[in-house]
């Protein structure tokens, strides 16, 4: 622990924001957390249903997610985890396939004889076998897969799915992004995952309280207009004045983050153009089950959804007052002409979707619909993104970064991020007890300073 009292800025309250300011408090900081909204968490927000709050967006913990497991356990929240097998089903064709076991892939009409023998062969060489993915990064997905698969299933199963997930920009993502994702999804015999008590808003609340507790400040409702670099200094402007810190830690998206850096550190913040991918998603709260997996893939043309994940597999009842949620999802940009549809015609083909996973799906089971977006979910990884992932720290700069554009090659989720915020937090306060702790101190900013609205 540092033997003075650094004075950090952590901007975003989301997952990464929180583990960031709970490192720095129990490293001996002083920290201030600024978030935009009146929400904590993230993609990890909650609604309220007849007294029963809800996830917006659906979130899977597997028991393979080391970084957040061992947060858990920090928060004393292991015990309150539970565990399920759970099913993947795959909607081809307008029929409904089961897509666990050897058996169901035999069994699966979308493809031929000789190409259900190859996809078995194919996930398990690339599951067990292919445990060194140098080479993957520049190579694209569609191009790997293709050579695994051939032609016939990548065109029938992967083609679809990947332009579900990246859209036309699916070309050029690298096989390595691919490769990791497997990998953790199928790092045990079974499909097993896992729910917290109280869902991702109980980890949020917990931090949040820990954070309090530890003296740290947390300022909801607080947009960051501006900030930037000082001598031996941080400066942020979040409510017409400006703040001098001795360092601060960035979770929002590269995007935004440009959008309000100031003077020299507008140019020591990564340059990179990668698209970022946003999801519309319908959350149907129903009053009866309707299909027997927790995650299925859609491959069928003209369908109004890429996914559907019925979360009541493995979240209680009891946390929904025995209702069933069904997540119906669009990953898309957020300047498509899926992301700007209305509220209605969503609602409108999530009915229509439904009856297509059960025919004895009907209008009388529906409770409620909610629509959710999110326009910065997940980046669209060109090929060689490791050479231009941003680092930890932005140039010689006192700013870091701690964001989604950092993932790579993991997938985009809470335990990935847990690891960066982890990481970040570490790195910071090897650099403040032995670099900035030997310079002038961060001082209140010139009254000269001015809004940056």
């Amino acid at each position: 622990m540092s033997a003075t009292r650094n004075n950090v800025a952590v901007l975003g309250g989301g997952i990464s924001g929180l583990v960031s300011a709970y490192r720095l408090l129990r490293q001996g900081n002083r920290v201030t957390l600024f978030e935009a909204s009146d929400e904590l968490g993230g993609l990890g927000g909650t609604f309220q249903h007849e007294g029963h709050s809800m996830e917006q967006f659906y979130h899977v913990m597997l028991n393979t997610d080391e970084h957040l497991l061992a947060l858990l356990g920090e928060l004393d929240l292991a015990d309150e985890a539970s565990w399920t097998e759970t099913k993947m089903g795959f909607l081809y064709d307008k029929t409904l396939y089961p897509f666990n076991t050897p058996v169901d892939l035999l069994g699966f009409g979308g493809l031929s004889i000789a190409g259900r023998i190859r996809t078995a062969f194919g996930g398990a060489y690339i599951a067990k076998m292919l445990n060194d993915p140098k080479g993957l990064d520049q190579l694209s997905v569609s191009e790997w897969l293709e050579g695994i698969f051939g032609a016939e299933v990548f065109e029938q199963l992967w083609r679809p799915l990947l332009r579900a997930k990246f859209g036309d920009m699916y070309e050029n993502v690298p096989a390595y992004w691919f490769w990791t994702r497997l990998r953790r999804e199928k790092g045990s015999a079974k499909e097993v995952k896992g729910y917290v008590n109280g869902g991702y808003r109980r980890i949020a609340d917990r931090l949040r309280t820990e954070i309090r507790r530890m003296g740290g400040v947390v300022r909801m409702r607080t947009p960051v207009y501006a900030i930037q670099d000082a001598p031996n200094a941080i400066q942020i402007n979040a409510e017409g004045r400006w703040e001098s810190f001795d360092t601060a830690v960035s979770t929002l998206p590269l995007p935004l983050l440009r959008e309000i850096s100031r003077g020299r550190l507008d140019q020591a913040i990564p340059q990179l153009k990668v698209p970022y991918q946003g999801v519309v998603n319908a959350v149907a709260i129903l009053k009866k089950r309707l299909q027997p997996n927790y995650w299925n893939a859609i491959v069928q043309k003209g369908f109004p959804f890429q996914g559907l994940v019925e979360t009541t597999h493995v979240v209680p009842m009891s946390q929904t007052g025995g209702r069933h949620l069904v997540y119906l999802l669009n990953y898309c940009g957020k300047d498509s002409e899926t992301y700007r549809q209305v509220d209605g015609d969503i609602k409108f083909q999530a009915v229509k979707a439904m009856k297509a996973f059960n025919p004895k799906f009907a209008q009388e089971w529906v409770e409620d619909i909610k629509v959710f977006r999110a326009p910065y979910v997940e980046p669209v990884w060109p090929l060689g993104y490791l050479k231009d992932k941003p680092r930890m720290r932005c140039g010689s700069t006192r700013l870091y970064l701690a964001t989604t554009a950092q993932c790579y090659p993991q997938v985009n989720s809470w335990n990935t991020m847990v690891g960066i915020a982890n990481d970040v937090a570490a790195r910071m306060q090897f650099d403040m007890d032995n670099i900035y702790n030997s310079e002038p101190r961060a001082t209140e900013a010139s009254p000269s300073l001015v809004h940056a609205g």
